[in-house]
This record gives C-alpha cells, sequence and structure tokens, in this order.
C-alpha cells in the first residue's frame, strides 16, 4: 500500500510544478522528458529484488514522470479546442477508465505467465507510446515573448509573480474548491489500493477481484463523457458547481 500510495499521491504533488515547468517550457516538451522519466522509473523498478528501492523507482522517479507526462495532455486541449472543451475533456480522460477496464484482467494474465518482473517491462511500452505521443503536442498559440526570446537566442525567466501568483487565493470560491477537493480525494484512491484485497480477504478465491475495477472504470468512463458534455453547457467558471 505504501508504494502504490506515495505513487499516487507523487502525481498530484508534482501537478503545481509541472504547471509552472508548462508554462515556462512548453507543453511538448514537459510532456516528452516526463515520459521519458517515467520510462527509466519503470523500467528500473523491473530489476529491483526487495521493496525498499520501489518506494523510490515506482513510489517517485516513475509518478514524477507520469505527472509531467500527464498534465500537459490537458493543458494542450485547450489550444485547439475551445466550444466542446468540456467534451473533450472527457473524452480523453476516459482514456484511464478504459484502462481501469481492461489492465486488471492483462496484468493478470501477464504476471501469471512471465511473472512480475517482465509484466513492469511490458508496461514500459506504454511509457515508451507516451514519449512518442509527446512529440505531437504542437501549441497553436505562440507567444510573441517566445519568438522575441527565441530570436535573441536566450531563455530569460519570467517574474516570480507570473510563475507563481497567490492572488487567486482571494477569492473565497477558489478557496472552497481549492481544499474542498483535496479533502475529497482523501478517501478517492482508496478502493483502487485496497479494494481488490479486500473482496480476496472477504470472499475467497470464489469471487473475481478484478470485476469490481471493471465496473469502477465502466461507471467512471460514462461519467466523465456525460457530464464532460454537460459542462459545455454550463457558462464560465459556473462549471465548479457542476464539480461541487
Amino acid at each position: 500500500a505504501w508504494v502504490s500510495s506515495l505513487s499516487m499521491g507523487m502525481v498530484f504533488f508534482c501537478s503545481p510544478i509541472v504547471s509552472i515547468f508548462t508554462d515556462l517550457f512548453g507543453c511538448r516538451k514537459v510532456a516528452v522528458i516526463g515520459a521519458a522519466v517515467g520510462f527509466v522509473g519503470l523500467l528500473s523498478s523491473s530489476f529491483v529484488s526487495t521493496i525498499e528501492p520501489l518506494y523510490f523507482t515506482y513510489g517517485v522517479l516513475f509518478a514524477c514522470g507520469c505527472s509531467f507526462a500527464y498534465q500537459p495532455s490537458l493543458v494542450i486541449l485547450g489550444h485547439y479546442f475551445k466550444k466542446r472543451l468540456g467534451l473533450v475533456n472527457g473524452i480523453v480522460t476516459a482514456g484511464s477508465s478504459l484502462f481501469t477496464v481492461s489492465l486488471p484482467f492483462l496484468l493478470r494474465v501477464l504476471i501469471d505467465s512471465v511473472g512480475l518482473y517482465n509484466t513492469l517491462r511490458v508496461l514500459c511500452i506504454l511509457m515508451f507510446i507516451l514519449f512518442l505521443a509527446g512529440f505531437t503536442y504542437k501549441p497553436l498559440v505562440s507567444n510573441a515573448k517566445d519568438k522575441e526570446g527565441g530570436k535573441k537566442g536566450k531563455f530569460r525567466f519570467p517574474p516570480e509573480k507570473k510563475i507563481c501568483s497567490f492572488s487567486v487565493f482571494k477569492v473565497l470560491s477558489y478557496r472552497i474548491w481549492a481544499f474542498g477537493i483535496p479533502a475529497a480525494l482523501f478517501g478517492y484512491f482508496v478502493p483502487y489500493v485496497h479494494l481488490m484485497n479486500h473482496v480476496k480477504d472477504r470472499f475467497g478465491d470464489s469471487v473475481p477481484e478484478e470485476v469490481l475495477l471493471l465496473c469502477l472504470g465502466i461507471t467512471s468512463g460514462v461519467g466523465r463523457l456525460i457530464f464532460g458534455r454537460v459542462a459545455d453547457y454550463i457558462p464560465g467558471a459556473k462549471k465548479v458547481y457542476l464539480q461541487v
């Protein structure tokens, strides 16, 4: 539980850093480097024979790489889609639900046939696909200052206030959202970590525990598609009410 919980936590813990890096260096560079780091972390995890090194290779290195690869995949959507951004976000994030449905069964077959270490190496193929996909992130909105900096051949960091501004916390609704959502997420990942072992302890081997993850994946995917479309009909900041 510590390894998987640390991994999930690091994905979200790195999010503010990923946001800053995406603003500074663009979606493509951040996504490609993140996928490469995740690939190295997952591959190195396949050569570890004790649990302690997994805290770093899988819980930190792999998770940080996933975080850097994940967030640009959502940011880049705003460069291509405006009117139907909610639906597009729903379609993209439904991909995670699709793999939640399929991966448990695939992992069971792989682990039974080739073992845990080789299974991790097979999963490296998915990280390599992410690495290649990162090169397709071509922002359509160009920054005049970036062009100017490119002509001079020098990169200059923007002012500190533009990198990280806390003025948004003066807005009450944002404070409620920023602290309310993390509070709700305290229990969100518990089923993904403990549910399968709970079913095995409670009902034994007579019940296929992967079926519960299948149900989670299906309902999550359908919900993302439906509410992504609904969000397109809600004007402006009132979309936050839908999430609340």
